[in-house]
């Protein structure tokens, strides 16, 4: 008998040795085949899901709003946002601990949403961003809260959409800086005008973003720039746009973006950047975008400032250090505007020359008496423009200027022509800093005329 049985398995070993081996380590891959994936559309938001019952598997989302199929995001119950009407695909592959399936299953599905407007039509063929767009497109970052460059950050791009993370606050412009160049040379004239948008969601408010469409190359390239604007960023999901931009010639232009007021732990995510010729119809209709003057922040209710009285400790007669100036339209400084006018309390400021851009205009003045941790201080000004533009005003160590006191950091403060605007801001915790208050004037008309009056830092009265 075990003879017999050892005949048996000789016979096995030869038969097993004449089989092909289908008995391989590799891992069996699922299969999507058979599960036909639901969709269900509620306004523009479609929601992918496994069918009820499905187990074991987790399922990966392609879909082709772009045209291309795109990965979308993974898991059940994944909800994607569409920013245009139509009749999409959604392809579902299935992964588990083996991997992810060869195959796919693919359903149609229909957003037919009355959507609020979200900008250019990224999709269209008339966007030239995304023509040059490509899966090289480089990202270049600065990231230097109080200007001391440091790690911890990152930038990722994916299907043109752009993630970013910024771990530390910062208190400055150009603090939080993402240069977003094209793969492919994009080109405009100043025989055109432009539009532009883009889609910027952001977990935190950050005022005062800046979007400067410009050329490449730095130094001197860095003032040739189809705009140069400021935002408010708050929290959620965000369309700026601009329209009908007088062209410039660019060669090789690129895409900068800064979040220099950021908070700790802002996470930011850019999409749909869409650049298109203004006489291109593209299916979209631009709402009117206008520049509000905002109005100044209240004061708390038992709060009163009166410039000029004994409390307040802004004397212009009285100053440690008579008054500094940068006056630099284009960044090329030029004689300094002329202060006139002089009082305890304000000046007369004439701007002949046209500035820019934020700092090109910069008039600066210490106080004498020191700021204390100890206590809380109010302040307010009120300035009356010849011309309407944007400005800032903060307060800082006059030996480090990067130890900021308080200022506008929404650098949203509108000024009307001929206009009194005041701009206030009430109970704030001191520091132990040689104060110095600084107006920044930059992007005035020319031939500006300002009048700043009734100057008041003082501490905090109930």
């Amino acid at each position: 008998m075990k003879k017999f049985f050892a005949i048996l398995s000789i016979a096995a070993l030869v038969f097993a040795a004449c089989e092909p081996d289908n008995n391989t380590d590799e891992p069996q891959l699922p299969s999507a085949a058979g599960i036909i994936p639901v969709v269900t559309v509620a306004e523009n938001v479609a929601t992918f899901s496994l069918p009820e019952g499905t187990t074991g598997l987790i399922p990966v989302w392609y879909t082709n709003e772009s045209g291309d199929f795109a990965f979308a995001g993974n898991g059940n119950n994944f909800q994607k946002t569409f920013f245009v009407n139509g009749t999409f695909k959604v392809r579902m592959y299935v992964s588990n601990a083996n991997g992810q399936s060869k195959d796919y299953s693919e359903v149609d599905f229909t957003i037919d949403a009355k959507m609020e407007w979200n900008g250019f039509n990224y999709d269209s063929e008339f966007n030239l961003w995304k023509a040059a767009e490509g899966e090289a497109a480089d990202t270049y970052t600065w990231y230097a809260p109080g200007w001391a460059e440091v790690a911890g950050h990152s930038a990722a791009v994916s299907n043109g959409t752009y993630k970013l993370s910024f771990p530390t606050a910062c208190a400055g412009q150009w603090q939080a800086q993402v240069h977003v160049v094209p793969d492919n040379q994009l080109d405009l004239t100043a025989e055109k005008h432009y539009d532009f948008s883009c889609i910027v969601k952001i977990n935190k408010l950050c005022g005062g973003v800046t979007f400067k469409f410009v050329e490449q190359g730095g130094g001197e390239h860095d003032n040739v720039f189809l705009f140069n604007v400021q935002e408010d960023m708050p929290e959620g999901t965000n369309i700026f746009y601009l329209t009908d931009v007088p062209g410039v010639d660019i060669t090789a232009a690129k895409m900068v973006f800064d979040f220099g007021w950021c908070q700790d732990g802002t996470e930011v995510e850019i999409s749909r950047i869409t650049l298109k010729d203004h006489a291109n119809n593209d299916g979209t209709n631009a709402p009117e975008k206008e520049i509000k003057p905002e109005e100044a922040e209240p004061l708390d209710v038992a709060c009163t400032i009166k410039a000029g009285e004994a409390t307040n400790l802004f004397d212009l007669t009285d100053l440690a250090e008579v008054v500094g100036y940068y006056y630099a339209p284009g960044w090329a400084p030029i004689d300094n505007p002329v202060m006139s006018n002089i009082t305890k309390t304000g000046f007369t400021l004439a701007c002949p020359a046209a500035t820019d851009a934020r700092w090109q205009n910069q008039v600066s003045m210490k106080l004498k008496t020191n700021l204390s941790a100890a206590k809380t201080y109010d302040f307010s000004v009120t300035i009356n423009s010849t011309t309407a533009f944007q400005y800032g005003v903060k307060l800082t160590n006059h030996d480090d200027n990067n130890e900021i006191f308080f200022h506008d950091c929404k650098w949203h403060t509108v000024l009307e022509a001929n206009k009194d605007c005041t701009f206030t801001i009430a109970n704030l915790v001191g520091k132990d800093i040689p104060a110095r208050i600084i107006f920044d004037f930059g992007g005035n008309g020319e031939n500006t005329t300002l009048v700043v009056k009734d100057i008041c830092l003082q501490e905090h009265i109930d």
